[in-house]
């Protein structure tokens, strides 16, 4: 058993054993701190995960700013202890921790026994696509075995990456038909056609990598060039790879520094045909290079900006040039190969704005439908709820009732005898005399 394994059976009973005490709390002050034990627990699950970002996300937001804004809201009402009568089924909560312990007890045992540190995520299969980069050449038609997998790729061309099989393939590389109609095309495969190249390859499970056909029409070469989408660590950064498929040379790669050419830094030095550089990792920005034999400058590369994220491959290789007179000659030419988008982090920002914007968009607003429909039938029971008390304490008790009925309906209210006052003086009225 390794510790991941302790770690998580020990946080997802701490986990288990705050939710319930939780619910089973009087104090409401105890039941929001419990729920920040709970919290806690699923902030480690996501580091656990290798997720950072949604660790701190569930500690800051939930575990802080929410359960403060509660642990506010219970001070100002003060709130703190449930009023009422206690629980009419008090042993519930009893015997859910019970049956809790047994249950988590059985789940130790089976995954003790279940192995479950053996099982390892099936690796993915192995994608590759392909690149011609013979010049002079006709397109070309790519088979495993007897099974085409690239049809008429042109000079220069770079395929998409495909899905390819598991294990050891022969690659079969055949001039593609001419033909206008493609059912005029015999199968070189069962016509006993010679392959251009023939190559035994073994295809690895979880490996991307790029296959260019470079050389010459007389001695072609199958050049493997590891293509890796891991994610990348450092943001804004990016990989490049350079590959030499220009035949009888060794060249060297630099990176050129404008302001100070002491400075410049060689990122490939002494790869002769057929030799890929290692993955060297460069920050986003403008960068020039050079491809050259010591003193002699083949090729140069100008303002170029890579996206980041992406593992960008430069390709050496020849190009035809016409003549007025005679056979095309050929000379060096950078090739930049489309670039391959690495994967994102798990748990990064930009990921969980993919899977959250992608595959569990749907999910998300059924939920929402859900949670929209719970919170309209909680209103509406707890509207009755409040009715049927407002109607109970209406009700008249039987004692106000017989002294409603002992007190006579037609009872007159006696007049009340006012306090004798004495009388203003009056004054004579004047005679009309």
């Amino acid at each position: 058993m390794t510790v991941e394994l302790v770690l998580f059976i020990v946080v997802a009973a701490v986990a288990i054993f705050s939710a319930a005490l939780m619910l089973v709390s009087r104090n409401a002050v105890h039941s929001a701190l419990f729920l920040v034990v709970n919290l806690l627990c699923v902030g480690f699950f996501y580091l656990m995960l290798a997720a950072p970002f949604l660790a701190m996300v569930q500690i800051t937001v939930y575990a802080g700013a929410i359960v403060v804004l509660f642990l506010f809201v219970i001070m100002l009402l003060g709130s703190e202890r449930l009023g009422g009568r206690p629980a009419k089924y008090g042993w519930v909560a009893s015997g859910a921790v019970v049956l809790t312990s047994a249950f988590l007890i059985v789940a130790f045992i089976a995954i003790l026994q279940g192995n479950i540190e053996g099982l390892k995520p099936i690796e993915p299969a192995p994608q590759g696509r392909f690149v011609h980069a013979i010049p002079g050449a006709p397109a070309v038609d790519v088979y495993l075995n007897d099974e085409r997998i690239v049809e008429k790729a042109a000079y220069g061309q770079t395929t998409a990456l495909m899905a390819l099989p598991t294990g050891e393939r022969n690659v079969l590389v055949y001039p593609s038909c001419t033909n206008e109609d493609p059912a005029q095309c015999p199968n070189p495969i069962t016509s006993g056609s010679a392959p251009i190249a023939a190559v035994p390859v073994r295809f690895e499970a979880g490996t991307t990598t790029t296959y260019i056909i470079g050389g010459t029409v007389q001695a072609p070469q199958l050049i493997s060039v590891p293509t890796t989408r891991a994610p990348i660590e450092a943001d804004n950064t990016m990989r490049l790879t350079v590959v030499n498929a220009l035949p009888d040379t060794t060249v060297n790669f630099v990176q050129l520094n404008a302001e100070n050419p002491a400075a410049n830094e060689t990122l490939a030095e002494g790869l002769a045909f057929g030799g890929v550089s290692g993955v060297v990792t460069l920050p986003r920005g403008a960068y020039e290079f050079d491809w050259n034999q010591g003193e002699r400058r083949l090729v140069a590369v100008r303002g170029w900006r890579g996206e980041a994220g992406n593992h960008h491959v430069f390709v050496l290789m020849a190009e035809e040039v016409p003549v007025a007179a005679g056979e095309p000659t050929t000379r060096p030419v950078n090739a930049h190969l489309p670039p391959v988008e690495a994967e994102k982090a798990f748990g990064g920002p930009q990921r969980l704005g993919e899977e959250l914007l992608s595959r569990y968009l749907l999910p998300f607003e059924l939920v929402a439908l859900l949670l929209l429909a719970t919170m309209v039938g909680a209103i509406i029971l707890t509207r009755e709820e409040v009715i049927r008390r407002e109607r109970r304490r209406l009700v008249v008790s039987p004692a106000i009732k017989r002294i409603n009925r002992a007190v006579p309906i037609d009872v007159k209210a006696e007049p009340v005898a006012s306090a004798a006052l004495p009388e203003p003086d009056r004054q004579p009225e004047p005679s009309g005399d």
